[in-house]
């Protein structure tokens, strides 16, 4: 029997292509690697990864995973960061993956290597196929040239990945050729959020997607319904108040200041849980907590746009009537910004249990992967029986957008 390892890429490019395998190498054994030392950051690694995984588990198909592995990408297209796409630097990247993912084959007792990379319409097979051939001699075992584009691959690529709901990635990994599409953008795709998931953001769709692995490992039917929000990211702030600079948040769709903000306090009135100062330009105010600085989340979406700091108690005695402020500010607003609600269980289940999928920028307000995880086993036989549904939201910190879409659009939630 031969025995063949598919260097995997991605969930999308394996969806259809491991099924083509699998048909014209019928007494094969098959296993997966997934290596991608190109894709940067490595939430975005982990983000594909979830998803091949994902492909693997239902064609029964094992998948290894190799260690996140960027350094050695960077020095190996160290001076080609400009090359276009199709260029050299992506034919070293090829080298790369295909030159490891023999040394596995080989050290592991496989007959033969092929890519997934063929599926791409966007990689040359030409480069690959003989990229492939010169590695796989190198050591001593076969390399499988199989055009997955053909007979009309890719429409079946892509109707197989919205069956399953896959994470579709705008950009193949690699940061040079991002640079290279958005000259001078801020380009979002290449940015961690650190300890907390922010609606819309990749630790968000990867928390929700771990969860969905998890409950389909159990067997357990699972829907994810996305929907699209104007979203929001500061890029960086600062406050000072009588030249000094003071610790500070930002509240959700505060718009950019032009420049360098001068701004006296015009009043201050009590709102109860904080006092706010509003300032004599721009509307823009300042929040004073009744407690130390925190981040803040919206009970419902915000539509007016006025720039609004937060600051805590601590710095309650800085700020009077007449107070000198100075505020930089720059966000960036995209109508083209994306979370999900996941469904797990029957969509006619008469009880629910909710959680949401993202957090505060501290990480704070949010639920962990144990917390879901533990309400799915304790729950199971209920879930298998219809009797219950678990329902995780998306974006519930900029005003429970994901429960309003799905009330709104009927869902049945």
């Amino acid at each position: 029997m031969k025995k063949i390892l598919v260097h995997i890429c991605c969930g999308v490019d394996a969806v259809y292509a491991l099924r083509k395998i699998k048909e014209e190498y019928p007494n094969s054994y098959i296993e997966g690697y997934f290596y991608d030392p190109n894709i940067h950051p490595k939430e975005e690694y982990l983000l594909r990864w979830v998803e091949t995984e994902r492909v693997c588990n239902d064609l029964g198909i094992k998948c290894h995973l190799a260690p996140y592995d960027l350094d050695r990408w960077l020095t190996a297209v160290k001076g080609l960061e400009n090359e276009p796409e199709r260029g050299k630097r992506c034919s070293v990247c090829h080298d790369l993956r295909l030159e490891k993912t023999a040394q596995f084959a080989k050290e592991n007792g496989f007959d033969a290597i092929t890519t997934v990379l063929m599926m791409s319409p966007k990689k040359d097979f030409q480069v690959l196929k003989e990229i492939g051939e010169k590695v796989a001699k190198h050591h001593d075992i076969e390399f499988l040239s199989i055009d997955f584009k053909k007979s009309g691959g890719i429409e079946k690529m892509n109707r197989l990945s919205k069956e399953f709901q896959l994470y579709h990635q705008n950009y193949c990994g690699c940061m040079y050729a991002l640079f290279q599409q958005r000259e001078d953008e801020y380009i979002n795709e290449l940015v961690s959020y650190g300890r907390g998931r922010l609606p819309g953001s990749r630790e968000e769709l990867l928390f929700i997607k771990q969860v969905r692995a998890f409950a389909e490992s159990l067997g357990l039917t699972c829907r994810e319904e996305s929907f699209n929000f104007v979203n929001w990211r500061v890029l960086h702030s600062i406050l000072k108040i009588n030249k000094q600079e003071i610790p500070h948040s930002v509240l959700w769709f505060s718009r950019s200041v032009k420049g360098l903000l001068r701004a006296k306090v015009k009043n201050i009135i009590n709102k109860g849980d904080k006092k706010v100062a509003i300032l004599n330009k721009y509307n823009g105010k300042i929040w004073i907590l009744n407690e130390p600085l925190k981040e803040v989340s919206l009970e419902m979406p915000r539509f007016y746009t006025e720039p609004i700091l937060i600051i805590g108690v601590d710095y309650e005695d800085f700020i009077q009537t007449g107070t000198k402020v100075e505020i930089k500010l720059k966000a960036v607003f995209d109508e083209n910004g994306i979370s999900q609600n996941l469904i797990i269980g029957n969509l006619e289940a008469p009880h629910i249990i909710e959680f949401h999928s993202d957090t505060l920028p501290d990480g704070k307000e949010g639920y962990s992967f144990i917390d879901i995880k533990r309400a799915i086993t304790q729950n199971l036989g209920k879930i298998y029986s219809g009797e219950l549904k678990i329902v995780i939201y998306g974006a519930k910190t900029v005003g429970n957008l994901g429960k309003m879409y799905a009330e709104s659009n009927f869902i049945n939630i």
